[in-house]
């Protein structure tokens, strides 16, 4: 789990890149950005089948651990995009249209949730195998594994991945002003498109920025009730649908806190 405005800020940096290296030029529609900013926060949509489930009454605590549950998490299930942008690209039909969902969910999604989250991505999980699992991939973590929720969140903050997000954000934010200096200055009255759309973006940008740094409730500050790693680590489910090689290692990794936990219960 990482924050909203990171996904976005990343899929649209890395999408800007490659555009420009794709085409020479530096200036994207404005529909491009919206685009990426929709699939770069895509699968953070299962948010809303939790909040009806839970009746309005969603809490970002410890038991929020979508990565593990929710099909939008698996990266697999997302692998159409990339089979049919292979096929634009050979039939060369419209190839940076459907190059956008593939760099927005792929990179500016999951592999920013690969980085610094509570638990990671099971990049390997196979969707239509409920009961199977496999491991989760989660680099530069030491501040945020095992925390999730605003526990997590609060603890995100004091990480460099929080501050790199940060730092991007406001590039992004000079790019997309620059592209409203363009259409005002340098483009001919007949042939703008609406700035309006870019100006949500930057609306959406600030205020999750304002709010990311936000000084945090002392209580999320706090070590969680159920314990750091009540998490796939000591949840028998996931642990029995591994492979035996990865049920293995995982006992092998956490033996110490599967111990705790069952002397515990």
């Amino acid at each position: 789990m990482s924050r909203l405005e990171h996904h976005s800020a990343f899929g649209i940096l890395f999408y800007y890149l490659i555009y420009i290296i794709w085409t020479g030029s530096f200036i994207l529609p404005s529909y491009y950005f919206n685009a990426i900013l929709y699939f770069s926060i895509l699968p953070d949509f299962d948010a809303i089948y939790y909040f009806l489930k839970s009746k309005g009454r969603l809490k970002l605590t410890m038991e929020y651990q979508h990565h593990l549950h929710s099909l939008t998490h698996f990266p697999i299930i997302f692998f159409p995009v990339i089979v049919i942008f292979i096929i634009s690209v050979i039939l060369n039909l419209f190839p940076l249209y459907f190059l956008i969902p593939v760099v927005g969910i792929y990179f500016g999604h999951f592999f920013i949730d690969s980085i610094a989250s509570g638990d990671g991505i099971m990049w390997g999980k196979n969707p239509f195998k409920r009961k199977k699992y496999a491991r989760f991939i989660n680099k530069y973590s030491d501040k945020t594994d095992g925390y999730h929720g605003r526990y997590w969140d609060v603890r995100y903050r004091q990480t460099k991945m929080f501050k790199v997000g940060t730092v991007v954000l406001i590039f992004d934010l000079l790019i997309i002003t620059l592209h409203i200096l363009n259409l005002y200055f340098l483009v001919e009255p007949t042939l703008r498109y609406s700035r309006s759309s870019l100006y949500g973006l930057i609306l959406f940008f600030l205020i999750f920025l304002y709010f990311g740094l936000k000084k945090p409730k002392e209580k999320w500050l706090r070590e969680p009730p159920e314990g750091r790693y009540s998490d796939f680590r000591v949840n028998m489910n996931y642990i029995n649908g591994l492979n035996e090689e990865n049920r293995k290692r995982h006992l092998e990794k956490y033996r110490e806190l599967l111990d705790t936990d069952l002397n515990e219960s």
